[in-house]
């Protein structure tokens, strides 16, 4: 079997916590599994040290002069001229960077590209939104992304909003619909004892278990949610008594979140968790019965996967890629509101066998769609596909160079 030596390039890699982390690690393992050779490159997260990585791959970190904290990003020349000498190091057969927003990522593809000759290609994570300036920030991504062969989009939404980015001027680039994976032997369905113990835990009864996990901002819209559930409650005519509301993250609008739950009366049916690690989650979703997921112009959330690998079915909005997730009222329900949301909750909360069956078909759909042994083969065909083209336009350029020479 023919074995790659594959770059995996972004400003966001461990130990910074997220679903591009998370998904780059994994990429890497399932690699890894496939026979080929991955390398990520990253800069040094001077503000988080020390660490150890331990990875079962290479992690290469190069520090820059400029290192903006907040965002964790990093760019100078000399990290570029370290990543060039590495590049030299390591016959690379192809670059994937992670976010076409990671200026580290941009700034590796156009070495690959420009300066090594080694195709890209190039995942999109988010939405561009509505950044200041985002004529000037437009103009200068395009130019940034000029070097990059193929386009993944992590889903339906991600692949229009890319193509609104590239415009015109990189119009014709293939954009191809790829969705994160998930490692369906970690992330099950408890066993019936499991799911004992995880609720007892919890101090859980015969309470309807409602779940939110995640960064608690705007976007993720988590401090909505006690007047979801309150509307919930009252079109199903269910006491409060009756349910349980657990959140676990931070973020700015968490002091919000607490607020909401005052103000919609749900103090004794709710408890909130700071910051937990990846692997302490399955016992959550185990003693949930509802993931509630309000985000709006969320990706591909991650924690949509966890929860359907899970067994869980998910009540979300609908303006986002959980749309390419959800089947409704197969897996969950998408709302385009906050009264649909507390509608679908409400219906959801009245029929415990509703909720064992969509829980049992999430689970069946991410096992045929969204496991990384579907998932990477989906990507190792972009990656043959971006090499065999990108070959076959190099040879007709150094012929095209060739000619001109000889007139």
């Amino acid at each position: 079997m023919e074995t790659w030596r594959i770059a995996l390039a972004s400003d966001w890699f461990y130990p910074k916590v997220g679903g591009i982390e998370a998904h780059m690690d994994e990429l890497a393992k399932n690699l890894m599994k496939a026979g080929h050779e991955p390398y990520v490159i990253t800069h040094d997260y001077r503000y988080m040290m020390p660490y150890g990585d331990g990875f079962p791959y290479p992690v290469e970190r190069f520090p820059a002069t400029f290192y903006i904290r907040k965002h964790h990003i990093s760019l100078s020349p000399t990290q570029l001229w370290r990543i060039n000498e590495f590049y030299k190091s390591v016959d690379f057969d192809l670059t994937h960077i992670h976010s076409i927003y990671s200026p580290l990522a941009l700034a590796v593809a156009n070495v690959s590209r420009g300066i090594r000759n080694v195709p890209v290609v190039a995942t999109n994570h988010s939405f561009f939104g509505d950044p200041p300036l985002s004529g000037i920030c437009l103009a200068n991504l395009r130019f940034s992304l000029r070097k990059v062969d193929h386009f993944i989009a992590v889903s339906t939404p991600i692949a229009r909003d890319t193509e609104k980015v590239l415009g015109d001027w990189l119009a014709g680039r293939p954009i191809t619909v790829i969705p994160n994976g998930i490692d369906t032997k970690a992330w099950r369905p408890p066993e019936p004892e499991e799911r004992e113990r995880a609720r007892k835990k919890l101090g859980v009864e015969d309470e309807v278990v409602l779940f939110y996990v995640g960064r608690m901002t705007s976007r993720k819209m988590a401090h909505r949610l006690p007047f979801v559930i309150k509307r919930a409650l009252q079109l199903s005519n269910l006491p409060k008594e009756k349910i349980l509301f657990l959140a676990v993250g931070e973020g700015e609008k968490r002091a919000e979140l607490e607020e909401n739950i005052r103000r919609a009366g749900l103090e004794d049916v709710s408890r909130l968790f700071s910051f937990l690690p990846r692997d302490e989650l399955p016992e959550f979703y185990w003693a949930a019965d509802v993931v509630l997921m309000p985000g709006i112009l969320e990706a591909f959330p991650v924690v949509g996967l966890e929860a359907m690998a899970s067994g869980r079915p998910i009540v979300g909005r609908n303006e986002s890629g959980l749309s390419d997730m959800v089947i409704k009222g197969v897996t969950g329900f998408l709302g385009n509101s906050e009264e649909e949301l507390a509608l679908y909750l409400s219906e959801v909360l009245s029929d415990e066998g509703l909720r064992e069956k969509m829980g049992f078909e999430a689970r069946k759909v991410v096992e045929r769609n969204f496991s990384w042994d579907v998932v990477i083969k989906r990507i190792l065909r972009v990656y043959k596909a971006t090499m065999d083209t990108a070959s076959q336009f190099d040879k007709r350029y150094v012929l095209y160079k060739l000619v001109r020479g000889l007139r």
